[in-house]
């Protein structure tokens, strides 16, 4: 299985959690969670403490309106994984210039990229270099840098997660 799928995976799984969790404790179902549905869910399930763990969970409440949204617990995801990101993400830059950077210069070249796929025996190295630069060149000035390899792999592989978390 490729690292890919493995990602994209876990933040699927991450995304029905969240829902899960949301359908679980939003009694009213208006897509918010106030601190009386939580106390209230959490005593029906029988838990100690539940005002403790209400207390606990509305850290989260970042915009101090009484209320959890689901964007509120993914951008508290997010701050809790950051490090992992940035793991993954430096990861796959330094993988992807291993394979395509054949001078080490940190840039890659539509000649770096039409080398390794004709060196390959693909059918159609153009056709193959030609979408991976219109994927991947976002300035679109014919080298695909390390930044540009970040963001497309942040999008690529945290992007649903990521962009529907607020910045904070």
């Amino acid at each position: 299985m490729s690292t890919t799928v493995e990602f994209k995976d876990v933040i699927e799984g991450m995304h029905k959690d969240l829902e899960g969790f949301f359908d679980k404790y939003d009694g009213d179902s208006n897509g918010k969670i106030t601190y009386g549905e939580i106390v209230e869910a959490l005593k029906k399930a029988n838990k100690k403490n539940p005002e403790k763990i209400a207390t606990f969970l509305f850290r989260n409440d970042t915009d101090k309106d009484g209320e959890l949204s689901i964007d509120e617990v993914k951008a508290r995801i997010v701050r809790m994984n950051q490090e992992n990101i940035e793991n993954v993400l430096n990861w796959e830059v330094e993988a992807f210039c291993k394979k395509y950077d054949l001078d080490g210069d940190k840039k890659i070249t539509r000649k770096e990229v039409l080398e390794r796929f004709t060196k390959l025996g693909a059918l159609h190295p153009e056709t193959i270099t030609d979408s991976i630069f219109r994927q991947m060149d976002l300035n679109k000035d014919g080298e695909i840098t390390v930044e540009e390899i970040r963001e497309y792999t942040r999008k690529k592989k945290f992007g649903s997660f990521l962009t529907t978390a607020p910045k904070q």
